[in-house]
């Protein structure tokens, strides 16, 4: 497992065990986490291009299906949903040599296709690659690369884009690979807003500028692509918000009567989280989501140095120092009891320390 320290990027020699495998295998594997984002989307279809440029044979198959506002990267490159009763979803996987996991370092975030990746494993040659940039990796891949102080999972394909042309000679950074890291760094950096956007950061963003990605249209396809059920959703939503104990935890659960009711999708719940983050005084922000198969969906967001993927690991699941989540296996009603008094408890230990 490769855990560089802050301040360094991976090299491209340091690189070499992931481009060796990438170039001996054939048939290659794209995957990202449930509840898909732009970073995990970009990176796998940038890094698809990049192999299929040298003659591999990709694919992507995700776990759940893409968001209406990352639909111009199935432009780019096909994306699948993989379905466990699909014989082209379950044929893949037996003729691929190799799995990509991308912004992904726990083995359930990639929800019903770990099963079939056990499978696959035992009874054939596949081997799991995983590149991400959470914190606390799990190791499940037979070679991981967590570069836990990288902006985003598309920073890392950045570098491996690059190693990759170096070890070939080959030119891979077209428009349409530009296009979709562009994708990936911007928004998993908050519009090169957040922490962990460094002065690096920014050169490489110029660079896949330069290289053909447009600033302007990858913003503009994403953060002004709303349906008209995601509006009322947001309509709704708001006049529900809590702020509890004196303003610095802001609450918000979402049922699915109200999905229900305003027509919306479970993706349209993305991007409401960050108005719960809007008030000034605010430390914590707590979205949880009532989903159809009886779990509940819990995303967290906080300021300052206040690690709330800490709560979100004690629940199963992960993520950054300011924002992360989990997936509860319980009523809505206990989710919302436990996860409340949890939150309150951490805020409060967090602001007095």
């Amino acid at each position: 497992m490769i855990i560089p320290e802050y301040g360094r990027t991976l090299t491209p020699e340091e690189w070499r065990p992931v481009v060796d495998e990438m170039l001996e295998a054939t048939h290659i594997i794209f995957t990202t986490h449930e509840n898909s984002d732009g970073d995990g989307l970009g990176s796998q279809v940038a890094l698809a291009l990049a192999l299929k440029a040298l003659g591999k044979e990709v694919a992507i198959f995700n776990p759940t299906e893409v968001p209406p506002n990352y639909l111009f990267l199935k432009e780019l490159h096909e994306i699948n949903l993989f379905r466990d009763r699909d014989e082209e979803s379950m044929q893949e996987f037996f003729l691929a040599d190799l799995l990509v996991v991308l912004d992904a370092n726990l083995h359930d975030r990639i929800g019903r296709l770990w099963p079939h990746v056990e499978f696959a494993r035992q009874m054939s040659r596949l081997k799991v690659l995983c590149i991400d940039h959470h914190l606390e990796p799990e190791d499940f891949a037979d070679i991981t690369v967590c570069e836990t102080y990288a902006s985003s999972t598309g920073e890392l394909v950045c570098d491996l884009v690059t190693a990759l042309e170096l070890r070939t000679g080959q030119q891979l950074f077209t428009p349409e690979v530009a296009s979709a890291l562009y994708a990936a760094i911007m928004t998993d950096t908050g519009s090169f807003r957040f922490p962990k956007t460094t002065p690096y950061t920014y050169r490489l963003a110029g660079m896949l500028v330069e290289k053909g990605a447009d600033p302007e249209l990858v913003y503009d396809r994403i953060y002004n692509a709303l349906t008209p059920e995601a509006l009322k959703l947001l309509g709704l939503s708001l006049s529900n918000i809590k702020i509890i104990e004196n303003g610095l935890i802001s609450w918000l659960f979402i049922t699915q009567e109200m999905l229900e009711q305003t027509g919306s999708k479970l993706f349209d719940t993305d991007l409401i989280i960050r108005y719960l983050l809007s008030v000034p005084t605010v430390k914590v922000a707590v979205l949880l989501v009532e989903m159809q198969d009886g779990r509940c969906k819990v995303s967290f967001r906080s300021r300052g140095k206040i690690y709330v993927n800490q709560l979100a690991k004690h629940y199963g699941g992960g993520g950054h120092m300011n924002a992360a989540g989990c997936l509860l296996r319980m009523s809505a009603e206990k989710a919302q009891l436990v996860i409340l008094e949890d939150v309150r408890k951490f805020t409060l230990e967090q602001v007095d320390s």
